[in-house]
């Protein structure tokens, strides 16, 4: 089945969901955690904070990767004016997982 598309809307999907990928890269994840660091003297604090700030970083690096993919799917898709349901929803499923 094809799916018709207008392509100026499709481009301007790719354009907001490339911002947004932007917006994500760009959020700080480290200071709230380095200034939680020290609240509990004595205590692990410093080892889970780190931990959760390389757990938190690396989740944002996946989102990040799969929105700039999407809108890349988007950007190509929008270039083609045509294509089939199947193969844009194959598109998105061949998507990398992330890790």
């Amino acid at each position: 089945m094809a799916m018709m598309v207008d392509p100026e809307i499709l481009e301007r999907f790719a354009g907001v969901v490339g911002s947004v990928a932007g917006d994500i890269s760009d959020m700080d994840v480290s200071t709230p955690f380095a200034e939680s660091q020290n609240a509990f003297p004595g205590t692990d604090m410093f080892v889970i904070c780190s931990e959760a700030h390389d757990a938190s970083a690396l989740a944002l690096q996946n989102l990040c990767k799969r929105v700039i993919e999407v809108s890349e799917i988007a950007t190509g898709s929008a270039k083609k004016y045509r294509v089939t349901e199947d193969d844009f929803v194959g598109m998105l499923h061949a998507m990398d997982l992330p890790q």
